[in-house]
């Protein structure tokens, strides 16, 4: 290989990295275990088909969104009309939640199973 290949593999590895990096340090801070348990909790009272009351969304499940979504989601919550119930839970649980569904996203190694 000659060096400017070399260079080429390096810097592609490192833009790589650089996109990818953010959102895989944010799901590696929550327990993605733990999130299940609690998005199943808090965020399918409104989010599941047939839900009543007053923020009721569509219908929504890890395989929702993409990866790539779902860092957007979580960078710009406070947009959502659901951020009411967000200020309501904890940092760690927000974390342990993105963990859940980043890491079980449509496009993700292991996406969920069914919604």
């Amino acid at each position: 290989m000659t060096l400017l290949k070399i260079s080429r593999i390096v810097i592609s590895f490192l833009v790589l990295i650089s996109f990818i990096g953010p959102s895989m340090v944010l799901a590696k801070e929550g327990n993605a275990r733990k999130g299940k348990y609690l998005y199943r909790k808090h965020c399918l009272t409104c989010h599941k088909a047939g839900a009543t009351g007053d923020n009721v969304g569509k219908p929504l499940s890890p395989i929702s969104k993409t990866q790539a979504q779902w860092v957007e989601i979580f960078k710009n919550h406070k947009k959502l009309s659901c951020s009411d119930q967000w200020a309501k839970r904890k940092a760690k649980d927000i974390k342990d939640i993105y963990a859940h569904l980043w890491g079980h996203a449509f496009d993700s190694p292991s996406p969920a199973k069914c919604e």
